[in-house]
């Protein structure tokens, strides 16, 4: 039975609310993950915060010492939190499993990850499926917001590729995902989602400080640099988020991702062709062939978020500038 090592990074601004439920999801998943995978640390990066979380991230090494958990501090920003994370790693050679401070962690989800970069050397980054938590509140427009939302995260087969993009997704051929089919996956993204993923090792990090998404730019730089069949969404392993319950909060999300397409193009690195044509390749559509299948009611939400959507997309071309309010909260709840 194999027996490898991996590190948890985690970045963390203002999190108070978040922090506690998701340092307990970790627990069961570290210890479902043994004894194939040892975790060797949990990094967790202080970054900006106003609020407690760093008293609480110290709490949380005295009550839970099977995470092994490094407090470290940056100033504010997602990636000078991981880059900081990455250059307190000893070890080149064991994956980095990077996840969100405000998800919890399905109890499979490691162990799932972890499996997919042993088991297929060309992978060089299995991406988790983050999907959003019920509203559990007693607002009654807030409980329809995120079941309109969120309606994606809860159907995964509801959004494919929409090109051909199979050459992406060749390793579903030779390791089906269950529950999952082998035609859906093979037109599905070839993205993965920042919320949770696992790097095969911590010089895959070449993220720049400021200004785009880790996954945006890791998505590009890892195709560029490992060709086709190196990142792959596993369906089964799941995190969850808190559900979408703002239309303010939903609308600085997508701003900040429509923006990550133009400062990519403006780094030199992403300026050619092939790295153009990649980015062509990320869109996607909803199959509303799938969606016919669903419950009358989900269609409805299907149909709301798509005008929702295109909405958004009217006004972010005509309004493409980006600023670091998109950035910037109290605390992420609902």
């Amino acid at each position: 039975m194999q027996n490898e090592f991996y590190y948890i990074a985690t970045p963390a601004y203002n999190e108070a609310k978040n922090i506690g439920p998701f340092v307990r999801s970790l627990i069961p998943a570290v210890r479902r993950a043994k004894p194939s995978y040892t975790l060797l640390n949990t990094y967790i990066c202080v970054n900006g915060c106003t609020d407690n979380t760093d008293n609480l991230i110290k709490n949380y090494i005295r009550l839970y010492p099977s995470l092994k958990i490094k407090l470290l501090h940056c100033p504010k920003g997602m990636n000078r939190a991981i880059s900081k994370i990455i250059s307190e790693i000893p070890n080149v050679n064991f994956p980095v499993v990077k996840i969100d401070a405000d998800v919890r962690v399905k109890k499979d989800s490691l162990l799932i990850l972890l499996g997919q970069l042993s088991k297929h050397p060309s992978l060089q980054i299995a991406g988790a499926y983050p999907r959003a938590r019920d509203y559990k509140g007693k607002k009654l427009y807030k409980r329809i917001l995120g079941k309109i939302l969120d309606v994606r995260s809860r159907y995964p087969q509801s959004q494919v590729s929409v090109y051909d993009v199979k050459k992406f997704h060749k390793v579903a051929l030779i390791d089906p995902q269950p529950g999952i089919p082998v035609k859906f996956e093979l037109n599905s993204r070839i993205y993965f989602h920042g919320r949770f993923y696992a790097m095969r090792n911590k010089t895959l990090w070449r993220v720049p400080p400021e200004r785009i998404g880790d996954d945006t730019y890791l998505t590009l730089d890892i195709y560029k640099r490992f060709g086709y069949n190196s990142i792959r969404l596993m369906y089964n392993a799941v995190c969850t988020y808190l559900a979408t319950t703002s239309i303010k909060f939903h609308w600085k999300v997508y701003k900040r991702i429509f923006c990550d397409t133009y400062t990519l193009f403006d780094l030199p690195e992403f300026k050619n062709q092939k790295i153009q044509e990649l980015k062509r390749l990320e869109s996607v559509k909803l199959d509303w062939k799938y969606i016919r299948t669903l419950p009358f009611t989900t269609q409805i939400c299907f149909r709301v978020y798509f005008m929702i959507k295109k909405f958004f997309s009217f006004w972010f071309h005509r309004s493409p500038n980006y600023h670091d309010k998109l950035w910037t909260y109290k605390e992420k709840t609902n």
